[in-house]
């Protein structure tokens, strides 16, 4: 399994993920990539890539996708950095109950630390077990090699992040992909850390208006836009 994350100008918040992962069994098998997305403060300790400018959320994501195409690795486990979970089990039970439930996307339930929980609500955790969904949020996706495979590169028009999930949900829904959420195995996001600590040369609302737009437009001149459209009501609406 190949584990990533991107960090810009977070370097403590990188290499506490980094710490929290080495805690599992499992990390000392996996191979860890972590992305310097154009800091200009100093490295996380635990940077493995560099790149030169801030390419986002989305850049980043296909930077980190050439790479694993080009490995054996059988998953992509993609991280926001600022995630905090307890114990020593994160990684083995995420591969664990991915495998059990032959799902070719996967994701703990989430909890939001510091903003309203997650608009999309099949992000909550419910109480249910694993729970088969129609897509994830890209909090913390564990992805599968025939998925991404699928994929190849994901639309230089997401370049901010939103909408990668939408168009693996729209890539493994037309090719009938198991996506699972778990609430069996839940995690905390600190969420918009880049934002709320003023490290990025953007301001928050400038960057929702710039992802939301880039989105929306992109799906309408796609053959993905009534799927997209559909599975944005239904994680609105969701109830297991």
């Amino acid at each position: 399994m190949l584990i990533a994350t991107l960090n810009h100008n977070l370097p403590s918040l990188t290499d506490n993920l980094v710490d929290q992962l080495k805690r599992d069994p499992l990390f000392p098998e996996c191979e860890l990539m972590v992305v310097d997305n154009g800091s200009k403060e100093a490295l996380a300790s635990s940077t493995t890539h560099r790149l030169d400018s801030n390419i986002f959320f989305g850049g980043g994501f296909n930077v980190v996708l050439e790479y694993f195409l080009s490995t054996n690795h059988d998953y992509l486990y993609f991280l926001n950095n600022d995630l905090i979970f307890h114990g020593p089990s994160f990684l083995t039970t995420s591969i664990r109950e991915a495998r059990e439930t032959n799902a070719g996307v996967y994701s703990p339930s989430i909890i939001n630390a510091s903003i309203k929980q997650c608009h999309w609500k099949q992000m909550w955790n419910w109480g249910s077990g694993l729970r088969p969904v129609r897509w994830i949020d890209f909090q913390c996706p564990l992805i599968r090699r025939d998925v991404l495979e699928k994929i190849v590169h994901y639309p230089d028009e997401l370049i901010f992040g939103w909408g990668l999930d939408f168009y693996t949900g729209c890539i493994t829904e037309m090719n009938g992909i198991t996506t699972i959420v778990s609430d069996n195995h839940t995690i905390c996001h600190l969420n918009s850390q880049t934002f709320e600590q003023n490290k990025i040369d953007i301001g928050i609302s400038e960057f929702c208006r710039g992802a939301e737009t880039n989105m929306n437009n992109y799906f309408k001149q796609s053959e993905y836009f009534k799927l997209y459209v559909d599975l944005r009501v239904y994680a609105e609406n969701y109830k297991p």
